[in-house]
């Protein structure tokens, strides 16, 4: 027998690993969902009916999810488009200019990733409050403006440039921002969509620091919405159901537009042989 060749039970035991491991990533998503659509009446341990769509109706008219949707997306956009400008702009030295340091700033930079979030609450939140950004969507945006993930992220996808495409740019006159706008974004563009696209998913789906930088119900975004929805609806946690499926679907087709910026094979054809 084929060395190569592997034994059928050692196929079907992965296969069963591999279903037993989707199942348990996804099971929970699919709970949440027929939750929403089950009635008051059904049983909420049970994924059984009857199965009725008032629960979205009362999460949209008496949930406020209207405003907090319209303040998500505006924490979500100024966050996303921020930490990738921002990133972007602080990679391009980090991996294309010589200056004493260089490699310190940057082991310091990915020092900060080992900080754990809650660590650092208590004194942001006091830096923010003395800047008078408490209870302001911008107190929500600006301390995540940036993140050392996103520099990293930005600093190996200019590095994997080749050379040649730069000093061709310096030899026709472009100076570094030049440069950094119409060589480099450009060919980063799958890095930088990736980016975007855990940006969106990390603002989106932020409830820690909104719900202690934001106090007002009309500033509150998706997240601290539906965690207050938790309480007003104790007698029925289906509206917060629904209220959760609500909110997944911008994150879904978000990905669906930035899918196609995913690919490796954009890099292919910079430089020919």
């Amino acid at each position: 027998m084929n060395a190569t060749t592997r034994h059928p039970g050692w196929t079907m035991a992965a296969y069963a690993a591999a279903v037993f491991f989707i199942v348990l990533a996804i099971g929970p998503a699919i709970w949440l969902v027929v939750g929403a659509f089950q009635s008051t009446e059904a049983d909420l341990n049970t994924l059984s009916g009857p199965w009725t769509t008032r629960n979205f109706e009362e999460a949209v008219s008496e949930g406020g999810l209207g405003i907090a949707a319209i303040n998500s997306v505006i924490v979500t956009l100024a966050r996303a488009g921020l930490n990738v400008l921002l990133a972007a702009l602080a990679a391009y030295p980090l991996a294309r200019l010589s200056f004493r340091g260089r490699d310190a700033v940057f082991i310091l930079v990915l020092a900060t990733t080992m900080i754990p979030e809650q660590v650092i609450v208590v004194p942001m939140f006091k830096i923010a409050a003395g800047l008078g950004l408490y209870d302001a969507l911008a107190g929500a945006v600006i301390p995540f403006s940036v993140s050392a993930f996103g520099i990293f992220l930005c600093r190996q996808a200019f590095l994997a440039i080749p050379r040649d495409l730069e000093e061709a740019a310096w030899i026709d006159g472009a100076g570094s921002l030049r440069i950094w706008w119409s060589v480099m974004l450009p060919l980063a563009m799958p890095s930088l969509a990736l980016l975007a696209l855990f940006s969106v998913i990390g603002a989106w789906s932020d409830l820690l620091w909104p719900l202690i930088i934001l106090q007002s119900e009309h500033k509150f975004t998706l997240p601290v919405a539906i965690n207050r929805m938790l309480d007003l609806f104790a007698t029925n946690p289906r509206v917060a159901y629904a209220a959760s499926v609500l909110a997944i679907v911008p994150i879904v087709v978000f990905f669906l537009a930035v899918q196609r910026w995913l690919k490796p094979e954009l890099f292919g054809g910079a430089v020919k042989g």
